[in-house]
Parts: C-alpha cells; structure tokens; sequence
C-alpha cells in the first residue's frame, strides 16, 4: 500500500504545481500591455493615447489619457450630464486629473465643472487667454486653482510626444461666443486630432484665413454638435478627416433638419462618421501611427 500512498502524495503535489503556474501564468497575461491598437479590446491595456469621447445626454465632454500616463480632460458636459458622466470616470478608476480644458463659457460645454471640481482633484486648468474673463464669471474657479492660458499660435507640449497646438480664439473676438471657443490639435506622433469645440462658419473661415497649414487631422472633433451652421464644406477639403465624431445626446430624427447637410458633406469628404446619440461612447486608442475605433453602447 505505500506506492500508492506515495503516487497519490506525488499526483497531488504535481495538480498543486500546475494550478499554481496557471494562476501566475493568468497574472502575468494580465499584466501584458499592447502598443499595437488592433491587438487589444481593452483601453486599460493600452499603452499608447487613448481619447475618450463620452456619449451625454446634453453637452460635450472628452476624457484623453496620454502613452505616460496623465490625462486630460477636455470640457465637462451639461449640469445635467454631470451624474452620467462621474459614472463614465468611475468607471475608468480616475481620482484626478493632470489638465481639464475648458474650451468656452458655454452650458453644454462647462455646466458640470462646480460638480465636477468638487469630485475630483485638477492640477491644471487649460483656458483660452481672450475669454478668460468671461469663464471665471460663469464658474466657480477658486483664486489658488493652477491655471495656464492658451493663445493662438502657441504650441504646448502636455507629454513627450504629445503636443497642443492652439488655433483659436483671436482678435477681433466674434459676437457669437460659440466662436471665440479653444480650438485646438492635438498631436500623437505622426498622428492628429482636431477640436473644434462649438465654432461655425464664421470661425472655420477665419482659420482657413490664418492658419490652413494647421487643420489637416486625422481625426475631426465635429464644432457645435453637428449642426448645419458649422462644417462648411471648404472647411472639411482642408481638414480632409479620415474620422468625425459628432457628441450629442439628440438622436438624428430629431435633429434631421438641423443635421442633414453636414452628414451630407461628411459623406463627401469620404469620412467616417460616429455620432455618439447613435453609436454610445467613442474610443480611439492610438500608437501615434495607426488607430483604432471602440463604440461603446453607453
């Protein structure tokens, strides 16, 4: 009877041998982090840029993680918008964040920053020079806040690899405060990314005006929510996006009219259209030279 006490011993050790290799082999798959964005489904394990362009019942609100790390993000949706979007954050475990740019003094675009501010910390708040005034009138910005303020022509570097290149707001300010809105390109290497906050013609004309060496991107940040005083189509040929995000939280029937042309010229352009009333959350991992596309329905 020995050998087989001893060979139930030695099968015993050998299943506890290998169920422990499986357990440090699963950890280790865990830990793998993907540079190559057509190898992963998972943001968490990326290593490369992440943008996150959040769909909201009412505004608009876009969360960037850079390749080292830090993040940003770029407006803070509606008052109303802000229950939804302290989920969509919780859900990707951020406690702080290393920049929060606020792009105009607009409710769509700035309602949930007093909510926001009192949630999570902010080392740096990004805003336009030329309004700046104006912001701090319409929020709650406490005096010891780090701010830096963005002009146009300015380029800030945010990351090794990664840069801000500011294109608007310039004097003479517009009338229309959707207008004298931060628009901006982002850069990831060979890689570009255009905001067009809530800007319409009027101001798409005068960035044809001034800086048409800086509006070719990859990627277009739709202004104004998609609507037909905005994407002119001068504007689209020189952008020539291969990608365009339109964040809104009204469906495409209710907002048909409103809407149909600058679909319309988008399909023209030969872009990719996404709108997140339609397709959920959108997410563009990034290795600064190839991307790929993420729909999230929620």
């Amino acid at each position: 009877m020995g050998w087989k006490t001893t060979w139930r011993w030695l099968l015993l050790g050998f299943t506890a041998a290998f169920l422990f290799t499986c357990t440090l082999a699963g950890q280790s798959q865990s830990a793998i982090k993907v540079e190559d964005p057509y190898a992963s489904d998972n943001e968490q394990d990326f290593v490369g840029l992440v943008l996150t362009f959040f769909a909201l019942p009412h505004g608009e609100s876009t969360l960037v993680r850079f390749p080292g790390g830090q993040t940003m993000l770029i407006d803070t949706g509606s008052e109303e918008d802000w229950s939804v979007l302290a989920e969509r954050l919780a859900e990707r475990k951020l406690t702080r964040l290393d920049y929060l740019v606020v792009t105009n003094d607009q409710p769509e675009h700035t309602g949930g920053y007093a909510s926001l501010a009192k949630t999570i910390p902010v080392d740096t708040v990004i805003l336009p020079k030329l309004i700046e005034q104006t912001i701090f009138k319409a929020l709650p910005i406490e005096a010891s806040q780090k701010r830096m303020t963005a002009v146009a022509g300015q380029e800030i570097r945010l990351e090794d690899g990664v840069t801000m290149q500011v294109l608007l707001p310039e004097e003479p300010l517009f009338l229309s405060p959707q207008n004298n809105s931060l628009v901006f390109r982002l850069q990831h290497g060979r890689l570009r990314y255009l905001f067009a906050s809530g800007i319409n013609e009027e101001a798409e004309e005068r960035l044809l005006e001034r800086h048409p060496e800086l509006l070719a991107a990859e990627v277009l940040k739709v202004g104004g929510q998609g609507s037909n005083q905005g994407s002119s189509q001068p504007f689209l040929t020189k952008v020539d996006p291969q990608v365009a995000i339109i964040q809104t939280g009204k469906s495409r029937e209710s907002m048909k009219e409103s809407r149909t042309e600058v679909l319309e010229r988008l399909g023209e352009s030969w872009a990719e259209t996404y709108m997140t009333d339609r397709d959920g959350t959108i997410t563009i991992l990034s290795n600064g030279k190839d991307y790929r596309i993420l729909k999230q329905k929620k």
